[in-house]
């Protein structure tokens, strides 16, 4: 029993931090694909606002040139920054959440099993996927997604009227 208080007592305030994350670690291990895509993502979303930035300032995408660094504003990584951030908080909740006041709760959708954390995952998942779409739609003039709007029934396509209002 001593040799565990020493343990424990030698550790510094980082690792005995990181000691208490283990557990929430652990049992989100098995959304760790789930939460790569959003990694993933964020990542893409990041290189697309990177270009669409330089391609309003008509500066080509090339990080071996001053003007590309010069332009790259750090407030921008931050905000990328805060936003993963953000997110993980967001899904962190949602799963304690879950697993402690309302049980693992599996939701079927289209015969697949989701657990409400999965599904949490999913909402800043396409806020990402429609921003990188922005992003390419301001470089290029086209997004695909806003086309593919008109492929929905009608009722639904009337829900969002309001997303595709400069069409």
């Amino acid at each position: 029993m001593k040799s565990l208080t020493l343990f424990f007592s030698n550790l510094t305030i980082g690792k005995k931090m990181l000691l208490l994350i283990t557990p929430l670690i652990s049992l989100l291990a098995p959304m760790k694909l789930i939460i790569l895509g959003l990694f993933i993502l964020i990542i893409i979303d990041l290189i697309t606002g990177i270009r669409k930035s330089l391609h309003q300032k008509e500066i080509s995408f090339n990080p071996f040139k001053v003007a590309f660094r010069k332009a790259i504003k750090s407030y921008l990584f931050r905000q990328t920054w805060k936003k993963s951030y953000e997110y993980g908080m967001g899904i962190i909740v949602l799963f304690v959440f879950e697993m402690f006041i309302l049980g693992l709760t599996p939701v079927t959708i289209m015969d697949k099993s989701f657990t409400i954390t999965e599904l949490g995952i999913l909402i800043p998942s396409a806020i990402e996927v429609w921003s990188i779409f922005e992003n390419l739609e301001a470089v290029s003039g086209r997004n695909i997604l806003k086309r593919l709007v008109t492929l929905l029934p009608k009722s639904i396509r009337d829900l969002l009227k309001p997303i595709n209002k400069n069409e």
